[in-house]
């Protein structure tokens, strides 16, 4: 009886950590997801740039986009 107890333990346990784990992977994810909406979190992070620093992500732009027009 005591043997059956123990492991019905053992298994809550196991399903409690396994939930918490999966809670928090879940939360991470759904975070990521939001806090990176690609174009839009790239215009902001360059709006925050100084205007030497735009200028030459700027002249980087334009050197792929007639890098990729050659091809």
């Amino acid at each position: 009886m005591l043997a059956v107890s123990s492991v019905a333990v053992v298994f809550a346990a196991i399903s409690i950590v396994g939930a918490g784990t999966l809670a928090l992977l879940v939360s991470t994810q759904q975070r990521k997801i939001n806090s990176a909406h690609g174009m839009t979190a790239f215009h902001r992070h360059l709006d925050a740039l100084s205007d030497d620093s735009r200028e030459h992500v700027r002249s980087q732009l334009r050197d792929a986009k007639q890098r990729q027009v050659k091809r």
